[in-house]
């Protein structure tokens, strides 16, 4: 029969499944991404080079503070050290030393008041001396700024005590206080027996009063680090933020690295860093701010950027909206109108509220279909009734013999509260009666009728426990899966070997769904292992598809073998035979798609063929 409808608009069927990438909609839509993503993009850039911006700017303004801190601590030890070396060759403290038995009580006594004024002096020259000890060991003594002289050596000497074997001023760290020290004559004089050592206490309470004035920011402070000697001088209570950052200068410290900015992790918190050592001294000082604090602004722009990126997605989603609205939809009321004239139904489209192209579109669809239809009831008509009628009447007798007993097993599986599988079973008999009842074409892919096949098997799978009765499916030829091939050929003897060979089966049934190519033909073959097959029945069966036999139990089968012959030819069809696993095995012989010549076209009629 002569094709009727062009073949450009056949092809619109396929374009929402396979070519929707092609059509208007995505690419309107991509057009429109790719305006509004550079856009986006380059706001995004501007964002991060401007965050950037201002981490390198806090980053610089904290190792800033961190240098001026540190050289004003550096100045403060200079200071101290020039005390102690100036006052370590004080002809007073000396006098005491070398030459106090030879004085008088009343000039002893003035010596002594001198030498405790000048150490009251270098006391009071820095707030970060807390006091100021001359330990005078040729006597036995010491006199400090806070208290007159001793009868005994201060045991504070205990902190300085090696220091006569350094030239010069040595730092050292006892028992959690902090000393500075010189000793005469000190390793310059080898020889000579140490006669007297200066000391002063580090006041470490004002250095910490000094770290907390270190950082405006809130959580944020500073600390004093030796690597060397473990010596510690923090302003805050957080051990583990301590240790971190202890443990980090100790790791810096071994890398031979002076000084440096990094963001580390203690807890659940971040922080900023800025750290130097202390060339003359050997301590580290390090200042620490919260990621939160110093970076607070900049979350909320990136906070405003978020909300920035969810207004725009909501905007693109409206606009893609109404981009559907305003193309996509009618353009696939369009398709579905085409599809359905395809299927036979000349059915007028509504046309749309808006006066626009697709109004005018649509009338001259409506035009057409009007057209169509007085053409095909003029000239074609009564044949394609014909042909319909009979392929209808064949399909319907298959369509409801499924039907009697799915509904017993659904009412069980309720009955029993196994929602799952109600749930599962009821999904596969929606897809099982969707497509032996939609109002489409007869004709179908392959691949759809394979799909409908194995929804069937999983509906049994259900009734049956799968140790029970197994399915198994080969794999389809490449190049057939497009094939149309009539809808219904393939199930209806799955269903027989359900039915009439595995039924009563209680174990190990087996059911083998084979396809292969064979001289230009697909051969699509239904096998079970069942035992209930006999010859005489083979032999029956054989008859009935040579004869083409009245009603009997395998209708299914002789429907089959019609509706095969009506649509190929008298070379194609069905064939039984007993398997290699003893039951039935029955063959589908199809034409391969190439050898078709007409694979897309419509079927052509039976005096074509010499029906």
């Amino acid at each position: 029969m002569p094709n009727l409808i062009p073949r450009g608009w056949l092809e619109l069927n396929i374009i929402p499944k396979r070519q929707w990438r092609l059509t208007i909609f995505p690419k309107l839509i991509i057009a429109f991404l790719l305006v509004v993503a550079p856009i986006y993009g380059i706001g995004l850039g501007m964002n991060q080079l401007g965050e950037n911006s201002v981490r390198e700017e806090l980053s610089k303004s904290l190792k800033s503070r961190v240098d001026f801190y540190l050289n004003s601590l550096e100045v403060e030890n200079e200071l101290m050290r020039s005390l102690l070396q100036q006052y370590a060759i004080d002809k007073d403290i000396q006098h005491a030393a070398f030459i106090s038995n030879t004085m008088t009580i009343g000039v002893w006594t003035e010596t002594v008041q001198r030498i405790q004024e000048k150490l009251q002096l270098i006391k009071n020259s820095s707030l970060y001396i807390k006091n100021v000890s001359a330990h005078i060991l040729t006597l036995k003594r010491t006199i400090s700024s806070d208290e007159t002289i001793s009868d005994t050596i201060n045991p504070d000497y205990e902190a300085v005590a090696n220091v006569s074997k350094l030239r010069g001023v040595g730092n050292y760290f006892w028992e959690d206080r902090l000393f500075m020290a010189i000793a005469y004559p000190g390793s310059d004089l080898p020889k000579m027996k140490e006669t007297f050592a200066l000391s002063i206490e580090i006041n470490q309470e004002m250095l910490k009063q000094s770290l907390r004035n270190f950082s405006d920011y809130k959580n944020a402070g500073a600390m004093l680090i030796n690597p060397e000697n473990g010596w510690i001088l923090d302003n805050q209570t957080d051990e583990g933020l301590t240790k971190e950052l202890s443990d980090y200068l100790k790791k810096t410290h071994e890398d031979s690295v002076d000084e440096g900015y990094k963001q580390i992790s203690a807890g659940n918190n971040s922080y900023f860093v800025a750290y130097k050592r202390s060339t003359t001294f050997g301590y580290y000082l390090i200042a620490y701010v919260p990621s939160s604090e110093m970076l607070g602004p900049i979350d909320k722009y990136r906070m405003l950027l978020w909300l920035l990126s969810f207004v725009s997605l909501v905007f693109i989603v409206a606009y893609s909206y109404w981009l559907y609205q305003l193309i996509r939809k009618p353009l696939h009321r369009m398709i579905t109108g085409f599809r359905k004239v395809e299927a036979g139904m000349m059915e007028p489209m509504p046309l749309p509220k808006t006066h626009d192209e697709f109004r005018y579109l649509f009338q001259r669809f409506n035009m057409m279909t009007d057209n169509l239809k007085v053409l095909i009831h003029e000239v074609y008509e009564q044949k394609l009734r014909a042909q319909t009628s009979e392929l209808k009447q064949l399909q319907s007798q298959i369509n409801p013999h499924f039907l009697y007993n799915t509904y017993f097993i659904l009412y069980r599986l309720a009955k029993m509260n196994d929602n799952d599988s109600v749930i599962q079973f009821s999904q596969h008999l929606g897809e099982y009666f969707q497509y032996i009842t939609r109002n489409g074409s007869d004709d179908v892919p392959l691949d759809a009728e394979i799909k409908h096949s194995r929804t069937y098997v999983e509906i049994q799978n259900i009734r049956f426990a799968k140790s029970r009765i197994t399915v198994e499916f080969g794999e389809l030829p490449p190049g057939c899966g497009d094939m149309r091939v009539p809808r219904l050929i393939l199930q209806p003897f799955i269903e027989n070997a359900y039915q009439y060979g595995l039924e009563t089966k209680r174990k190990d049934g087996r059911i083998v769904v084979s396809m292969i190519e064979q001289d230009s033909k697909l051969l699509m073959s239904v096998e079970d292992n069942g035992e209930k097959l006999t010859n005489a029945d083979l032999q029956t069966i054989e008859a009935n598809l040579v004869n083409q036999g009245a009603d009997i139990e395998y209708t299914g089968m002789l429907n089959v073998h019609r509706r095969l012959k009506i649509r190929f030819g008298a070379e194609y069809g069905v064939t039984v035979t007993r398997g290699e696993m003893g039951g039935m095995k029955v063959t589908l012989m199809l034409p391969m798609p190439l050898s078709l010549g007409r694979a897309e076209g419509p079927p052509e009629s039976n005096d074509a063929r010499g029906e």
